[in-house]
């Protein structure tokens, strides 16, 4: 078994951070403004409102940030402890998320990664990095 190590505990708070700073920011986006209204004794009513359920879907080159503390800037990391990403065909990124979120593939950190993403959002996500072009075999990132 391999041994953490605290850059790779770092790097798993890292991704953490990014995850949550990016879904914060597309949570702010998502308000929808509204022109002020007369209340009662001259009130008014707040500028912004926010619906009762917002589910903002993050762009995927948004949220795949997160996944560059462990699989490198734009999923182009690959060694023997991570798997590349960029170039990954969309629907083999999706169904292996979509396992690693349903517990039908064994994982220490991925299960509870995959488990902060919806269907749609792992979507946006594959097609992101389809489209990023991989690296040439032994060109280091």
């Amino acid at each position: 078994m391999k041994k953490l190590s605290p850059t790779w505990l770092g790097a798993s708070v890292l991704t953490a951070g990014v995850l949550a700073v990016a879904l914060m920011q597309a949570s702010n986006a998502s308000e929808q403004k509204v022109p002020p209204t007369p209340m009662d004794k001259g009130q008014v009513a707040p500028k912004t409102a926010v619906p009762a359920a917002t589910t903002a879907v993050v762009a995927g080159e948004t949220m795949a940030h997160g996944c560059a503390a462990c699989h490198g800037t734009q999923g182009r990391l690959g060694d023997e402890s991570f798997m590349p990403l960029a170039g990954m065909p969309q629907a083999q990124f999706v169904r292996t998320m979509a396992d690693f979120r349903d517990e039908k593939r064994p994982s220490t950190l991925m299960g509870h990664v995959a488990k902060g993403f919806n269907d749609a959002e792992l979507q946006a996500m594959a097609v992101y990095f389809a489209a990023v072009k991989p690296l040439p075999v032994g060109v280091q990132p």
